[in-house]
């Protein structure tokens, strides 16, 4: 590699750190890389970049290798790689920054299925400011292809079985109830696209 190509990566790094650092507050340049994030994640194993990679994939400016990546859309935002790090290192924040940033971006979904909910989550979120059950699987099981694959897999009937008996129970209601906070949802959901 020369000189010139090296020089080129370092300031995309320093860019795409900076960027993430200013939009989360978070310092990362406090990770040391001694795993412990990774160690007590517990889908670590299904991610295809472990969550101590992804800090330092983000402080190499490996952007389109993030966005890309299974891990974003596969993270519980359960935040143990956050509550074991010693350096008190936002992980999870990062992750969870990292798949905004993809929901808003051209990069294919590896997980097309946890994307579409993602999105779908969020949409009934910012329109009521709390979620409808009945709402977000009626609109995720409408979007092009999911419900299909559920009926050829079989897993549509059980969803649909469950579904009544918590209707049933009381549990799930047709109707969503807008909560007050929607407004400020929406305006920090805006704020965010504006950045």
């Amino acid at each position: 590699m020369e000189a010139g190509q090296l020089l080129e990566i370092t300031e995309q790094g320093n860019r795409f750190l900076s960027q993430i650092e200013g939009e989360t507050g978070i310092n990362l340049g406090a990770c040391y890389q001694c795993e412990r994030c990774t160690n007590s994640c517990p889908v670590a194993e299904f991610m295809d970049i472990k969550p101590h990679q992804v800090i330092r994939f983000v402080q190499l400016g490996q952007r389109s290798r993030l966005l890309g990546s299974r891990t974003i859309w596969v993270c519980l935002s359960c935040e143990m790689c956050s509550a074991h790090c010693p350096n008190e290192v936002g992980v999870a924040e990062v992750i969870i920054h990292l798949r905004n940033l993809a929901a808003r971006s051209p990069y294919p979904a590896h997980e097309k299925e946890l994307e579409i909910f993602y999105r779908k989550f969020m949409g009934e979120l910012t329109r009521f400011g709390r979620i409808n059950e009945i709402w977000l699987m009626t609109s995720m099981n409408m979007s092009p292809g999911i419900l299909i694959k559920k009926v050829k897999d079989g897993s549509f009937l059980p969803e649909l079985k469950l579904g009544l008996e918590l209707v049933k129970r009381g549990r799930l209601h047709f109707w969503p109830k807008k909560s007050k906070a929607a407004k400020e949802l929406r305006r920090l959901q805006e704020k965010l696209k504006g950045r």
